[in-house]
């Protein structure tokens, strides 16, 4: 579920975003998201994070997004 999300922020958001904010405050903005992962999941936080939610996905069930993709 997280590469769709991710493409989605890849292709729609973070350029819309750069459009609306300066280079400077958007550096600023990936530098606190940044150090606020750390914060709260270490130094690989990210990493760990999404491993785990693959987990939980195929532990679930849910990790096949074809079998929710209409045809």
């Amino acid at each position: 579920m997280y590469r769709p999300h991710a493409a989605r922020e890849d292709t729609d958001l973070f350029p819309k975003l750069k459009d609306v904010v300066s280079s400077n405050a958007y550096d600023a903005m990936a530098e606190t998201f940044e150090k606020k992962e750390h914060e709260l999941f270490g130094a690989d936080g990210f990493e760990k994070m999404a491993a785990r939610v693959a987990q939980l996905e195929q532990h679930m069930g849910i990790h096949d997004l074809d079998q929710f993709t209409p045809r």
